[in-house]
């Protein structure tokens, strides 16, 4: 049967797109080179922070906060549709201070979050030690905010794609891309080895390789990898309740005692791989947040390529090519900006009037016109 939107990229933003089509009723392909989720998906640590990851545009704070709460009913939907918890906690997060410096970026911070309405405290070395007594003792004290959550990334990623297939959707994987085919200004379809599908729109979820799928007019830096490296371990009891920032880097601890932390930003292209340097870095961060991590077992160690932009805002929806949109640059947000990026999508595929959000975040900022 003929689709009539394909998906390039089995994702989570590929897989929140085609869930939230097929609940639609909208005929929908995914295609995915490898398997859903082999890239960054699987490679996040699930952090719904938009108080410390976004806080410096009031936005990209106000998408951020939007779509953590679209996370919150997606989780109930998913667990009543499939059985299937996708470990959504609003734990809050905390942001350390080590020196005075630290200390006057987290008083301007909380100043910019409570004049954008959300609610947060500043805490002493005795009332963070207090709450959380994992932390290094030589910190000048803390941000919280306990409206911030975290999710699982690998259990979302499959719960989406379940649930995307259980409304209809059709994933392929080990179907790569070859190009975008246009009729003139118009997109009808894709090219694979030795195949065309054709659709009544092509949606690009692409991640970091975006920008290398031809028929696709964007700036070659429009969308661009930056490598992340991370590293897990497992501590009992859990060392903190909330997620915590820090010098550079956090660290997520989930209910059963995992232990993420990260995260470099590299750019190096596409190279692959943990480097030694990578890993002293995420190291030192993550004893300086926690010195009873030292004692820790190094559990796993992976990177992946998150997809930045150049004003760091993602490009989600319509571009100059009609029928065709875009779904990527999301860079360290693509878990807490899916649900939302889905619902922009959507919104643009049944034709309505683009919203204030789907203006700023609109491709053709970026697109080649000539």
């Amino acid at each position: 049967m003929r689709p009539d939107v394909i998906v390039v990229g089995g994702g989570v933003m590929g897989c929140s797109v085609a869930y939230r089509l097929a609940k639609n009723d909208v005929r929908v392909l995914v295609l995915e080179k490898s398997v859903p989720g082999a890239e960054a998906s699987s490679a996040a640590a699930g952090i719904l922070g938009p108080s410390v990851e976004l806080f410096r545009d009031a936005f990209a704070l106000q998408l951020g906060r939007r779509s953590r709460e679209l996370h919150a009913h997606l989780s109930d939907e998913l667990d009543e549709l499939l059985g299937i918890d996708v470990g959504f906690r609003r734990c809050g997060v905390i942001k350390l201070a080590f020196d005075e410096a630290d200390r006057v970026e987290i008083d301007a911070q909380a100043s910019a979050l409570e004049a954008n309405g959300v609610r947060c405290d500043r805490w002493t070395r005795e009332e963070l030690l207090a709450e959380e007594p994992s932390c290094n003792p030589e910190t000048h004290g803390a941000l919280h905010v306990a409206e911030d959550a975290q999710v699982e990334p690998k259990t979302l990623l499959s719960a989406v794609a379940l649930g995307a297939e259980r409304e209809g959707a059709v994933f392929r994987t080990g179907s790569a891309v070859r190009n975008i085919i246009l009729d003139g200004r118009q997109a009808r379809g894709v090219k694979l080895d030795g195949e065309v599908i054709e659709a009544d729109r092509v949606v690009v979820a692409a991640g970091s390789w975006t920008t290398l799928i031809p028929g696709i007019r964007l700036d070659a830096n429009a969308i661009y990898p930056v490598r992340g490296q991370m590293l897990a371990t497992r501590t009992r009891p859990p060392i903190f309740r909330r997620i915590v920032f820090g010098a550079g880097g956090y660290v997520v601890t989930r209910p059963d005692g995992q232990v993420l932390c990260g995260s470099t930003e590299e750019h190096v292209g596409f190279a692959r791989g943990t480097t030694f340097g990578g890993m002293a870095q995420v190291i030192q961060t993550a004893t300086r947040i926690a010195p009873a991590l030292e004692n820790a077992a190094v559990r796993g160690h992976w990177s992946s390529f998150r997809p930045g932009t150049p004003d760091g805002l993602p490009l989600v929806g319509e571009t100059h090519v009609e029928r065709l949109l875009l779904a990527s640059g999301h860079f360290r947000n693509g878990i807490l900006l899916a649900p939302l990026t889905a619902e922009l999508i959507a919104e643009a595929i049944v034709g309505e009037p683009p919203s204030r959000e789907a203006k700023a975040l609109s491709p053709r900022r970026f697109e080649e016109t000539s």
